[in-house]
């Protein structure tokens, strides 16, 4: 017969290894890593040193927004001069097919590039290349815009102090609390030229319609098969998949409260499906009634190469802009995506025509849908690939 010394002694033993068990889960998963390990170091090197020459802007450059953290670039660094390549191999397929968010992407990077090159005495001329966006090309690497260099007088700004402070923050945010009239048409004028026009919802009303159509276009975009592997493809939930690709949308990054964010970690990864289901509820029950400011960027041709890299640029500065002055901000450009997917298939589209019209400007059609307010909570950082490996020879 077992003692009840012994029944304690056992029961302590499988207590112990219990709880051995679930600490070496935990630090298996990341939940004790978030924001930590080379997957994230770019974001405390992002500064360099003049060593780096005129190599030196990239790092902050490869910080930059892109579609599902694709971050799909690489540069080619000669003399005075970087040349920038959309590393097509890096798209979201169906989601993506004209690669018009690729070209986002770029462009916010140029604009990074572009910030940190005048703060480290370089003022920098960008040429972008012209073209047409085509559907679904081939992975062939295609240069986007050749940035030269010449020196210049130190110019630091707000934007540039920003970048490595600027994250996606899908989190809530506090419905209660508005957005100045003045800070947006700062943001405005910030943002606003001949190729590129920012329109913010505000009223009640309005914002209700066009979030109504936002999450539509979630919805949808979750039942087309295609459209949703694509996707699934840049979604990370093992921290071994993240420190191996360092890209992609992480568990850390898609809103969830720490208490829940750890909880998530330590269960087993859900399945597309699960993911999926669990964005649309997050889009129509939180991410959509607390934003009280919904926006668009809107431009004369969405698949114009040139004009989709000024439109890029343009969210890179908004989104640092807000980021200065303590706001959050938030890609939700799944309308845009059903847009170009609707061109893919030939289907007739009400998407553009519904957007378009809180601009009340004619000849102008959107290419970018987003929220900005005030975060519950601060967003953290997304995986990031280091400058070695997006530099080529």
């Amino acid at each position: 017969m077992r003692t009840r010394r012994g029944l304690l002694i056992g029961g302590a033993g499988a207590a112990a290894l219990a709880l051995g068990g679930l600490g070496y889960r935990a630090w298996d998963r990341g939940v004790w890593s978030t924001g930590q390990g080379l997957a994230y170091s770019p974001w405390s090197e992002w500064g360099g040193d003049a060593a780096d020459g005129v190599k030196r802007p990239l790092r902050a450059a490869i910080l930059a927004a892109s579609p599902h953290d694709t971050q799909p670039w690489f540069f080619e660094v000669g003399g005075d001069a970087i040349a920038v390549f959309a590393d097509r191999a890096r798209n979201l397929g169906t989601f993506d097919p004209f690669r018009r968010e690729m070209h986002l992407g770029l462009g916010a990077a140029i604009e990074n590039l572009v910030l940190a090159a005048r703060a480290y005495g370089l003022a920098a001329d960008v040429a972008p290349t012209d073209g047409t966006l085509s559907l679904s090309p081939d992975d062939a690497p295609v240069l986007v815009a050749r940035v030269a260099f010449a020196p210049a007088p130190v110019a630091r700004d707000a934007l540039f102090d920003a970048i490595p402070h600027r994250h996606t923050n899908r989190g809530p945010y506090r419905a209660d609390q508005s957005i100045g009239a003045e800070s947006l048409r700062r943001f405005a004028d910030l943002v606003t030229d001949d190729a590129v026009r920012v329109v913010f919802v505000v009223d009640g009303h309005a914002r209700g319609e066009l979030g109504a159509l936002i999450v539509e276009a979630t919805d949808r975009i979750i039942n087309d098969p295609q459209m949703a592997a694509d996707s699934a493809r840049w979604i990370r939930q093992d921290w071994r998949d993240i420190t191996a690709h360092r890209d992609g949308v992480t568990t850390d990054a898609i809103g969830l409260s720490p208490l829940t964010t750890a909880a998530a970690k330590l269960l087993p990864d859900l399945g597309a499906k699960s993911v999926d289901r669990g964005w649309l509820s997050m889009t129509r029950d939180m991410e959509i009634p607390t934003a009280p400011v919904l926006g668009a960027l809107l431009v004369r041709d969405r698949l114009d190469m040139r004009t989709a890299i000024q439109a890029g640029r343009a969210w890179q500065r908004l989104h640092l802009a807000a980021t200065a002055e303590g706001l959050a901000a938030h890609p939700l450009n799944q309308p845009v995506e059903c847009i170009d997917r609707n061109a893919m298939l030939g289907r007739a589209d009400n998407f553009g025509p519904a957007i378009a019209k809180f601009a009340a400007a004619p000849g102008w059609e959107p290419t970018f849908t987003f929220r900005l307010g005030v975060a519950e909570r601060p967003a953290n950082p997304s995986p990031r690939r280091a400058l070695e490996q997006v530099l080529r020879t």
